[in-house]
């Protein structure tokens, strides 16, 4: 199923996978991660093993019920290229984006390695907008690898912001996000 968002840079959310590890700075006050405590605390059938990674299949057509068009971002609640889900599932994503071209469907990863290697495995149609989480200079690397993915769009997830960016890459890079941390942990 799709939810609307209230984040403000998307309409709707598609979570075909929820769950991820943390692998980064950035992760330490998941958001993701707290709301699934709460949705599995609730008794939420997709979140019955908590943030594991779990795939669920039978959401991977619902893009194609809407009839609307819709900004969609993919796996609010995971991380589309964690090394625990399937490269054959991800191309199961990437196959419903494309045969849904009224749709954008924006993707964020911190695993910008696995999103390089695969991605010349992968379907870019024009409608799927690319993106990978920088929130510092430690792990700046991870736009080198974006720019290698022939997508459309390509953008930085400036968020959560917790070290400086200085002299920042941006050629190659069509759009931007910088946000703070949020939540009870955050600083």
């Amino acid at each position: 199923m799709g939810s609307k968002s209230s984040i403000e840079w998307t309409e709707m959310t598609w979570n075909p996978v929820t769950g991820c590890t943390k692998i980064s700075q950035g992760c330490r006050n998941c958001y993701a991660e707290r709301m699934a405590k709460r949705l599995h605390a609730m008794g939420s059938v997709r979140y019955r093993d908590g943030f594991r990674v779990t795939l669920h299949p039978d959401l991977l057509d619902v893009p194609r019920w809407w009839r609307k068009p819709r900004v969609v971002f993919v796996n609010s609640m995971s991380d589309l290229f964690h090394e625990d889900i399937p490269e054959t599932y991800i191309a199961r994503v990437f196959a419903t984006m494309q045969d849904c071209p009224r749709h954008a469907f924006q993707i964020l990863t911190n695993r910008a390695e696995r999103l390089a290697t695969m991605s010349r495995r992968l379907p870019w149609p024009p409608n799927v907008w690319m993106g990978v989480s920088v929130e510092s200079s430690r792990v700046i690397s991870r736009i080198r690898h974006l720019l290698q993915v022939p997508a459309a769009v390509r953008f930085l997830s400036l968020e959560p912001l917790i070290g400086p960016l200085e002299n920042l890459p941006l050629a190659g890079i069509d759009w931007v996000i910088v946000g703070g941390e949020s939540g009870p942990p955050a600083n």
